[in-house]
């Protein structure tokens, strides 16, 4: 009896683990389209996981480019990369100029299937558009923040 028993755990075992992995490659990235403020945070979590903190910080707006310079931005300290990190459009509203865009993210960390952990939480980037493109007016996250800048 037990040996049916742990015959049948380990096919149930196994079979959850294939359906996990089917549902994991099968997923597909919803790409928004150009010249949208979808596109713009799906762009900034791009440069964020590639660390290409030139593309990102073209995207903040001209107002907080002037307060932070490239190199103080460069040095926030916050990095994606040892991180798995998912992101799903919670929603977009416009109030007058400004145009709010919730993300849900969620970040893994540590190896799976039950060795690792989840964090989610929703996310708030702000754009306005600046010379046809939209630019983020508020730190986004991941870089919430600038460094003082150096004096030159």
């Amino acid at each position: 009896m037990t040996k049916w028993w742990l015959i049948g755990a380990g096919g149930l075992l196994a079979a959850l683990l294939i359906v996990s992995i089917v549902l994991a490659l099968t997923s597909r990235e919803t790409v928004f389209a150009p010249g949208t403020p979808e596109r713009a945070v799906q762009d900034l979590l791009r440069a964020a996981e590639d660390d290409d903190i030139e593309a990102a910080y073209a995207m903040l707006s001209t107002e907080l480019q002037a307060n932070c310079a490239l190199r103080n931005f460069a040095d926030r300290g916050y990095r994606l990369d040892d991180q798995n990190i998912r992101a799903s459009l919670r929603e977009t509203k416009i109030v007058d100029d400004v145009t709010f865009v919730t993300v849900r993210v969620s970040e893994y960390y540590g190896d799976g299937p039950f060795g690792g952990s989840e964090s989610s939480r929703d996310r708030r980037f702000v754009l306005r558009q600046e010379g046809g493109e939209w630019k983020f007016t508020e730190y986004p996250w991941p870089y919430n923040w600038c460094p003082e800048s150096d004096s030159e």
